[in-house]
């Protein structure tokens, strides 16, 4: 035997149009602060060009040291 379950009372408009607004506003503020992360990766990532910033750097670049250059 199946006993029915209560379906839950449908919710009001009012106060769902006010929740669907507020998940809205919430993800377009977390797609702003994604992009803010994204762009200040891109831009660590890009510094540095010189022959320092090849032993200093993020990627390493100890295959580019010679010990004995400045000798």
């Amino acid at each position: 035997m199946c006993i029915a379950q209560p379906r839950p009372p449908a919710p009001d408009p009012a106060i769902e149009a006010e929740r669907q607004e507020r998940m809205r506003a919430e993800t377009e503020q977390r797609r702003r602060a994604k992009d803010e992360r994204v762009e200040e990766m891109a831009s660590k990532r890009k510094k540095g060009t010189g022959i320092r910033s090849l032993l200093t750097g993020q990627s390493g670049g100890i295959g580019f040291y010679n010990q004995y250059r400045d000798m």
